[in-house]
């Protein structure tokens, strides 16, 4: 393809929207590896399986606040046959090391070391203390309310497995065997240029002609969502020595480039990503985000993304945050997805992918009316998108269809 072929010409050739994930897949490398504290730990990815060394409980404990008994000391018993036995003292947080014998009883708390000779608990709901005695209104089973060793986690085996994003809860689990520290994937690096002569800080009064800078933020956000650092942000003008400059500076584990990606006079990131590496995409088979590139400079992958904000998204959401993920060790799209019922019908261009913004609420999923991709507004009244493939032009009031969630 030569880039003169296109531009102020349009694209003649577009890659489809299934194998733009195919080449991304053959660019991307996953990041090292470093150790965190399971503090710091939540959104992280596995770099390996967790192991376990001990056994969770490493001791038979209660679940129970109640009384630790012999099981077959309570057979028969009733509320109105109450089997009366000895109490002998209190196992709390420690071991009573004199244990129980037959016909005895000591009180226990939830997560308390069971005493010798006990093998169950009793709730305290089923008895009733009175002079030294408990009596005992119901029976129970041996092992009944004890959590045996290793009935959580067992000495030996894989808990955690690589690949895993850690949850919160997680950091409990490996907290109670004993992990303080974990090997997880380094986060990915970022250099994002926002080319344009016409773009503006906020807060600064835009001259005729001049637009607010939105992107900038926009990617900001969505790399911290991603787990990506933000190494730099260069805002360039439309200059083609100055964005060249910009991106060779970069050092980070992927480059971004914003607008100037499309085929005009003055979209030179296309050009420079040729001249200095490869360019492997220019332009896809997709509304919107149609004009985007994907290449390799230093063995760095570079995305172009359209300048429009709303395409932005569309082509961070589909193709970054899926490089992203690859990087930290995550080998799906890692999307949540949901299935709903349309409210309107949608019409579809046959050989293109087509992605509709819509608001999915209580299964019912309602297409966004916008009139283009820098409708930015649109975004924020949905909440999923809608994928259309090339080969369907649509779909039928009340189908039903497979949404992406934000």
């Amino acid at each position: 393809m030569k880039l003169e072929d296109v531009r102020m010409k349009g694209f003649k050739h577009r890659t489809s929207f299934q194998d733009a994930f195919k080449i991304i897949t053959s660019i991307i490398k996953t990041t090292d590896s470093e150790y965190i504290s399971i503090e710091n730990s939540p959104k992280r990815v596995l770099y390996e399986d967790i192991v376990s060394t001990l056994n969770v409980p490493n001791f038979n404990r209660s679940c129970m606040d109640g009384y630790a008994l012999r099981a077959s000391d309570t057979y028969g018993a009733s509320h109105y046959n109450p089997i009366p036995l000895k109490i002998t003292g209190e196992a709390l947080a420690g071991e009573h090391k004199a244990g129980i014998k037959k016909r005895e009883a000591l009180r226990i708390m939830t997560g308390a070391k069971m005493p010798k000779g006990a093998d169950a608990c009793i709730m305290a709901e089923y008895t009733e203390e009175k002079d030294g005695y408990v009596l005992i209104h119901k029976p129970v089973s041996g092992v009944e309310n004890v959590s045996k060793i290793g009935e959580d986690i067992k000495k030996g085996s894989s808990v955690l497995k690589k690949g895993r994003v850690i949850k919160p809860y997680d950091t409990g689990i490996l907290a109670s065997m004993q992990v303080r520290q974990i090997r997880v994937y380094k986060k990915p690096t970022v250099d994002i240029i926002i080319t344009g002569s016409e773009l503006v800080e906020p807060g600064k009064k835009p001259k005729q002609g001049q637009i607010i800078d939105s992107n900038t933020y926009i990617l900001e956000a969505l790399l911290k969502d991603t787990g990506a650092i933000l190494s730099s942000k260069k805002r360039v003008p439309d200059d083609y020595k100055k964005i060249k400059k910009e991106i060779q500076a970069c050092k980070s584990d992927i480059i971004i480039v914003t607008a100037g990606t499309s085929c005009g006079k003055k979209d030179y990131a296309p050009l420079i990503v040729k001249e200095t590496g490869k360019l492997l995409v220019h332009g896809i088979s997709m509304k919107p985000a149609g004009p985007t590139g994907i290449g390799v400079i230093s063995k760095k992958p570079v995305f172009l993304l359209p300048g429009n904000p709303q395409a932005v998204c569309i082509a961070y959401d589909f193709f970054v945050r899926y490089a992203l993920t690859l990087m930290q060790g995550i080998n799906n799209r890692h999307e949540t997805t949901a299935i709903g019922t349309l409210t309107k019908k949608i019409a579809s261009a046959i050989g293109r992918t087509d992605i509709f913004r819509v608001k999915y609420d209580n299964a019912q999923v309602e297409p966004i009316r916008s009139g283009g991709a820098s409708i930015l507004s649109s975004m924020a009244r949905a909440d999923a998108y809608l994928v259309v493939p090339e080969n369907i032009d649509g779909y039928p009031q009340s189908h039903e269809v497979k949404v992406r969630l934000f």
